[in-house]
């Protein structure tokens, strides 16, 4: 992967993680049904685990700037 590319992967799995707590904020607010986001949920959830496997690969390597522990958020820190 690029050098260009590392920062902005950080920058997705930020994003990822917002959009999840916002469906959660949707779905705990009554905004809409539990059922109609959880497809949407799994498939954010599917690809933010993609890209901590690859941003994880990227850090051992030591090629990231943020280390993985400070950019994950609970409860996908754990």
């Amino acid at each position: 992967m690029s050098r260009d590319v590392k920062p902005s992967l950080s920058v997705c799995i930020q994003a990822l993680q917002t959009a999840l707590a916002h469906y959660d904020w949707l779905v705990a607010s009554g905004q809409c049904q539990q059922e109609d986001m959880e497809e949407a949920v799994y498939m954010y959830e599917h690809e933010l685990a993609k890209l901590i496997d690859i941003y994880r690969a990227q850090e051992r390597r030591g090629e990231v700037a943020i280390p993985l522990k400070k950019l994950l958020q609970p409860p996908y820190s754990d």
